[in-house]
């Protein structure tokens, strides 16, 4: 009786072990799969014709809210969602900050009243951003450059080098 309990415990225990290598193996794969589609370069955009392009000095000064208008325009700036790597890789090659450093520095500035932070879109997609961008001709987003449609008016872009 001891000894088929001990038996059942351990084939227990290898099954829970082997499960746990299985789920750790697929997490490991995915992760490492999402890394090797990273955009190299992103597009601060609009669809709005009118804008001229922007320097780097503008692009960053727009999403740290130092502007919130361009050519006497007041604008409006889109967001990935959080969890995205799309937001994450954006704001470290424009900024060079991970996306709690950019959560806190949009918090203390939306507290103190001076600027407010860009609007999250619902879903991790180019056509829910260009979707919010069509509603108002002030409205400007960023997304992987590869990833654009080329009829979108393209502001700056940004890429791991610069």
């Amino acid at each position: 009786m001891t000894q088929n309990l001990l038996t059942n415990i351990g084939i227990r225990v290898g099954l829970f072990r082997g499960s746990a290598i299985i789920a750790l193996s697929l997490m490991l794969a995915l992760s490492s799969e999402s890394r090797a589609f990273a955009a190299n370069e992103y597009a601060v955009f609009t669809l709005n014709d009118n804008f001229d392009e922007l320097s780097r000095s503008k692009a960053r000064m727009l999403y740290r809210g130092k502007t919130k208008s361009l050519q006497g325009k007041r604008i409006e700036l889109s967001d990935w969602p959080e969890s995205s790597s799309e937001r994450s890789e954006f704001y470290q090659y424009l900024l060079g900050k991970d996306v709690s450093q950019m959560n806190a520095y949009w918090a203390s500035l939306s507290f103190s009243g001076k600027a407010r932070p860009p609007k999250e879109i619902d879903e991790a997609s180019v056509n829910t951003l260009i979707t919010w961008l069509a509603a108002k001709p002030n409205r400007i987003g960023y997304a992987p450059l590869d990833a654009l449609p080329s009829d979108v008016k393209v502001l700056y872009i940004v890429s791991k080098e610069k």
